[in-house]
């Protein structure tokens, strides 16, 4: 997506919004601002114009928080989210067999998000937060999500990534791994992750063809190592083709 007719205002102001969406208690103004970049007072009239249609509240300490008004204009989504609850015994299985940590995302616009995650059974594991963000473009998830998606809108979204990492430098990992999953179903990422932590993805593909999640195995580099990176894989794959089955 070409940025030249984005209105700057508008992205300030969901950028706040996301930056709330990430904080554990709130946060005060003026580190919403310096988190941001933007001018003290940008930030206080758009807190107050959030505060206004009830997307925002202050707290009796000064901080700032998401208020109701963010989950009746987000209900829609909320009760998307809730149909792909269907997917936990898959996710718990997953993760059982492989004893690895099990997860589901989304692409929402430019990043993908946590949505449903099943533990590893072992007593010390990789684990991902549900609802925790990362950019778009980034890690075996990414390229799961951009797996069908033309490569001019993936290079745009590789100029346009705000966040330093190794996939911004350098869009050939994007490709090479999407290019894998092309050839093979699954993509592995390890010594290239920015955590030192390793991945395993694959696309989940809607009845229309299209991508609408990515399953992901995460672990530590050793747990893909040698031949037990096929055998994971031949798992994951199994998982996603159930997937794709039971529910087209």
């Amino acid at each position: 997506m070409s940025t030249a007719n984005l209105n700057p205002a508008v992205e300030k102001t969901l950028l706040l919004l996301r930056h709330l969406g990430q904080s554990e208690g709130g946060l005060m103004q003026a580190e919403l601002a310096r988190a941001l970049g933007i001018a003290p007072s940008t930030c206080y009239r758009i807190l107050q114009t959030l505060r206004k249609h009830d997307w925002v509240c202050k707290g009796a300490d000064g901080r700032y928080d998401l208020s109701g008004g963010v989950f009746c204009a987000t209900l829609k989504l909320h009760r998307r989210l809730v149909r792909w609850e269907h997917c936990r015994p898959l996710l718990d299985e997953l993760a059982t067999a492989t004893g690895l940590t099990a997860k589901l995302s989304l692409r929402q616009g430019d990043r993908q998000v946590t949505i449903l995650r099943a533990e590893s059974p072992q007593p010390l594991s990789v684990s991902g937060k549900v609802g925790a963000w990362f950019p778009l473009i980034e890690g075996s998830v990414g390229a799961a999500l951009l797996s069908r998606t033309p490569e001019e809108e993936i290079r745009e979204l590789v100029r346009s990534c705000p966040e330093e990492i190794p996939e911004r430098a350098n869009p050939g990992l994007v490709l090479a791994r999407i290019q894998a999953i092309g050839v093979q179903g699954f993509c592995l990422n390890t010594n290239q992750a920015r955590r030192r932590l390793g991945a395993l993805s694959a696309p989940l593909i809607g009845a229309d063809g299209e991508v609408v999640a990515a399953l992901t195995l995460l672990g530590v580099d050793e747990d893909f190592a040698g031949k037990q990176a096929g055998v994971l894989a031949r798992r994951l794959l199994r998982a996603a083709r159930r997937y794709e089955k039971e529910h087209p």
